[in-house]
């Protein structure tokens, strides 16, 4: 894929081929539209995407619950975009294996990165530093956090001789508090299957006997129980818990199955 194209799809960073100037609610992906879902081009370090085990390779094949198969490219980064610190739940696909992670969307900014001011600062030196690039960016941007360069679309990782236009930085606004982003598991689909999900009762089903570790997430990846069920049947088992102080919402059960970790998503009324 050439530069100009995957420019021109910088879903979750940005809209326009040429990378104009931009503040929104992101997560810190670059993709592009394939039938399954999204393709992730990049994981932009220093963003929500990257406090998470997506990578660049991985599909995203739903948000929050609504599919993007079959979608245009409008129609996921209107997902993937919202409320900034506003938690989304991100299903997505790697090397053969389907995953499910909750994101918080952060302030993310793009501003194109004035050549001639930075050779101009640099001496016009022909290639620029990256960690000095970044000394730059950051005094021209003090409220946010400099975290990537992207050269027509694309991650700029070291030292490399620059492009003479199209140079962007990226930002996240600071956090006034720590940490700014929870790291959550990721979530393997296994053999075991949720079954029911209310406040006094979890049942699932695994196809053999042995040892199962549930844990609960909020829509916020923080665990709220840990349950287990040292000799589980084959077929259908059932846990006995109280869930009766938890608010009513989205949550993430792992079912861990002899060290097979499944995933699925419930709703607690």
């Amino acid at each position: 894929m050439n530069s100009f194209v995957k420019a021109s799809l910088i879903a979750a960073m940005m809209t326009a081929p040429l990378m104009a100037d931009e503040s929104f609610g992101g997560v810190g992906i670059t993709i592009y539209q394939v039938n399954e879902g999204v393709h992730v081009a990049e994981v932009i370090p220093g963003t929500p995407a990257a406090e998470t085990n997506l990578r660049a390779g991985d599909v995203i094949t739903a948000v929050d619950g609504v599919s993007l198969k079959g979608q245009n490219i409008e129609f996921s980064k209107s997902k993937l975009r919202g409320q900034v610190n506003k938690p989304l739940e991100i299903t997505y696909t790697s090397n053969g294996e389907t995953y499910s992670t909750v994101i918080r969307r952060a302030q993310i900014t793009v501003k194109d990165l004035d050549n001639k001011a930075v050779k101009n600062w640099y001496g016009d030196k022909d290639r620029v530093n990256v960690q000095e690039l970044e000394t730059f960016a950051s005094a021209t941007e003090n409220d946010k956090q400099f975290v990537a360069v992207l050269s027509r679309g694309n991650l700029v990782k070291n030292d490399v001789a620059l492009a003479s236009a199209d140079v962007n930085g990226v930002y996240v606004e600071k956090a006034k508090t720590s940490p700014k982003f929870t790291k959550t598991a990721s979530i393997r689909k296994g053999d075991a299957t949720l079954r029911l999900f209310n406040r006094k009762a979890l049942s699932f089903a695994v196809k053999s006997t042995g040892r199962v570790a549930v844990t609960i997430l909020n829509a916020d990846g923080e665990q709220v129980a840990k349950l287990g069920l040292d000799n589980a049947v084959a077929g259908v088992n059932t846990i006995n818990w109280n869930g009766s102080q938890l608010p009513s919402g989205r949550y993430v059960i792992s079912i861990d199955h002899n060290g097979a970790v499944s995933g699925a998503n419930a709703v607690l009324k």
